[in-house]
């Protein structure tokens, strides 16, 4: 992918301007956003933009802070290799940062959003089919294709136990049709090529490299942001958050889902795209392994008892759980065996957990609450965990104890090809 030199020479040319909302309408509609190299376009068409490096070869724009032919956009992410733009994803509308849309209003988005970049190209759109298995929800999809370039607009939105539910309203952009497509389920990887991404270093640590990033930003998209690293890890990048969160029915920013509902969500969404779906462990069986030895704990110390109900992880005490879960090294032992089988086979784990009883690397200011993560690796001979959150490129690969990951563990669940 890119130069990391060069974006670190780009990202401080676009932060050294001021004023945000560039528009690259011009850019996109002549086709230079793709020819000319991208820090000659950091200095005409993105200047005056705030934005922040993903991952290697993909920078993140906020909200607000590029506009499209005069079209508002929200989060947009610019792709690019060698130091050429490649494809930008520009997110006009979505439930989790947005909010919710009656359906007049979400209908009066997208034939703005239609209009404007009918405007733009000078065209006008095809209408363009596309499959389930590539997008995860029915969308509705029109494109916009010229000598300069192609745009495809994908909006999805319908009725939910009879109430209308809209979902997103997307761009993708690019200088062709192949530039712009993203993988389904019919471009999954084999099972026996994950095993390349496979790392082992000589302190004993072994772990997964090329998973991509995600960033769920401050929504409460954590088991939709996961999925969707997990599958464009097999090679369906076309299977993103916002397709899994209609999946997934997640709250609009605020609180995810029930880990019940999550576990229901993970298995329907790995069934429609023939991902063998397994349970190690979830909070039923996680609950009922560590209530017996956590209230007798708490009887000797006359601490409270571990109810048993859903808010039994959110209110135990940090050091009488630890020493419940993890307090032998064959707990953690046993714990560690199936992470370390599924990653060796090349395959991360979904973890879901209680943050914020434990410190952690680089954590987010968090009140106890649960998450969805990835196990990426371990290290046996430190007894340690490599995790990976879903909130940006500084966050792709942390560090803690195994004990400490066993304690606050919620779910453990592999969604892996078959």
């Amino acid at each position: 992918m890119g130069n990391p030199c060069l974006l670190c020479l780009l990202l401080v040319m676009l932060c050294s301007f001021s004023a945000p909302g560039a528009d690259i309408g011009e850019s996109v509609r002549s086709g230079s956003l793709w020819k000319q190299p991208l820090v000659e376009m950091a200095k005409i068409a993105l200047k005056g933009t705030r934005c922040e490096r993903v991952e290697e070869g993909t920078l993140r724009f906020p909200a607000g802070e590029l506009q499209l032919g005069g079209l508002n956009t929200g989060e947009c992410l610019l792709e690019m290799e060698e130091g050429q733009s490649t494809s930008l994803r520009v997110m006009v509308y979505n439930r989790g940062d947005d909010g919710e849309l009656e359906e007049k209003d979400f209908d009066a988005v997208v034939a703005d959003t239609q209009k404007k970049i009918s405007e733009l190209t000078g065209v006008r759109p095809r209408v363009h089919r596309m499959s389930k298995r590539k997008t995860a929800v029915k969308v509705q999809s029109m494109e916009w294709q010229w000598e300069n370039g192609i745009i495809r607009m994908e909006s999805s939105g319908g009725k939910r136990g009879g109430q209308f539910v809209a979902e997103f309203v997307r761009l993708t952009l690019g200088a062709d049709a192949k530039a712009i497509e993203r993988g389904g389920a019919e471009s999954a990887v084999r099972k026996n090529e994950l095993r390349a991404n496979i790392v082992r270093e000589e302190d004993g640590t072994v772990w997964l490299r090329n998973i991509p990033m995600v960033d769920q930003g401050q929504k409460g998209y954590c088991v939709p942001a996961t999925l969707a690293r997990v599958f464009a890890f097999y090679g369906m990048e076309g299977v993103d958050q916002h397709a899994l969160a209609a999946l997934c029915e997640s709250a609009s920013g605020e609180g995810g889902t029930s880990s019940l509902d999550m576990e229901a969500a993970m298995r329907t969404i790995c069934r429609k795209f023939r991902v063998k779906f397994t349970v190690l462990e979830n909070y039923q069986q996680c609950l009922e392994g560590t209530i017996g030895e956590y209230n007798k704990l708490a009887r000797r110390e006359d601490r409270p008892a571990m109810p048993y109900s859903g808010m039994a992880f959110e209110m135990a005490n940090p050091q009488l759980l630890l020493q419940a879960r993890a307090g032998k090294k064959t707990n953690v032992a046993k714990w560690l065996k199936p992470i370390r089988k599924s990653i060796d086979s090349g395959t991360p784990v979904i973890w879901m957990v209680m943050v914020g009883i434990y410190p952690e690397p680089l954590s987010l200011p968090q009140i106890r609450g649960g998450h969805a993560r990835l196990i990426i690796g371990y290290n046996a001979r430190k007894q340690t965990i490599i995790y990976s959150d879903s909130w940006g490129e500084r966050h792709a690969r942390k560090e803690l104890p195994a004990a400490e990951a066993c304690a606050m563990t919620v779910g453990r669940y592999i969604a892996k090809l078959k």
